[in-house]
């Protein structure tokens, strides 16, 4: 674990696994782990090195998630599909050797040719979900499926009391509150400054070239102006 000039203290994902064997706490980590990576794809970013020693946990924290390297998604737009589809893909492939703890072996390919017998060490709820990412290519954060399994499940719960308790039992029990996106913007948006930080590099640099072309321009003209007057 390292501090930081900010003493923020980092810790890598695979050293955190180490220390955190309980599936409970390796999920939230996931999850938010999908969180910021959404954040990042937001933010027209996407990760260059995608690898545990690359991820860190600031502070101890579940929910401070930071990706070390970051680069700017592609403006084409099927390139830019591709490529946030590949982070999901990695993203689903490190959760899953980490779970069954074959992070240094597994490779794509064995993992797409052999999910059966892998699923067996996952968590039994999460498996379609890495089922449509391994092998069905979709492009679905972690945690939205979590959200999406979690009101079906409620949905589910409020119709068995319904039909146990009857009709007239449950208008007058309040109907069960679907589960709301988290957010973890406030906490990203201090993680990822730099990539507004960034943004606004780039910007005033495109400003800045031209501008200085035409200063230079303006005092070359000056320059040849005075010298033809004497």
């Amino acid at each position: 674990m390292l501090m930081d000039k900010e003493n923020t203290y980092k810790c890598s994902l695979l050293e955190w696994v180490k220390n955190h064997h309980s599936e409970d706490e390796m999920r939230d980590v996931f999850l938010n782990m999908d969180i910021a990576l959404k954040y990042i794809h937001d933010h027209n970013y996407c990760i260059e090195v995608f690898h545990p020693n690359h991820i860190s946990i600031l502070d101890e924290k579940p929910d401070h998630i930071q990706f070390d390297n970051l680069v700017e998604l592609d403006m084409d737009p099927a390139e830019r599909k591709r490529m946030i589809k590949e982070d999901i893909f990695n993203s689903s492939l490190i959760q899953i050797g980490l779970y069954t703890n074959t992070i240094r072996s597994l490779t794509p390919d064995f993992l797409r040719s052999n999910f059966d017998e892998i699923a067996r060490f996952l968590p039994e709820g999460d498996v379609p979900y890495y089922r449509g990412v391994v092998q069905r290519g979709a492009t679905v954060y972690f945690n939205e499926y979590a959200l999406e399994k979690m009101n079906r499940d409620l949905e589910q719960l409020d119709q068995e009391i319904k039909e146990t308790e009857g009709g007239n039992s449950l208008q007058k029990k309040a109907t069960r509150p679907l589960s709301k996106p988290i957010n973890n913007d406030k906490i990203n948006d201090n993680i990822y400054r730099r990539i507004n930080g960034l943004k606004d590099m780039a910007f005033i640099s495109y400003l800045l070239v031209p501008t200085l072309a035409l200063v230079s321009l303006v005092i070359i003209a000056f320059i040849s102006w005075v010298l033809s007057l004497i």
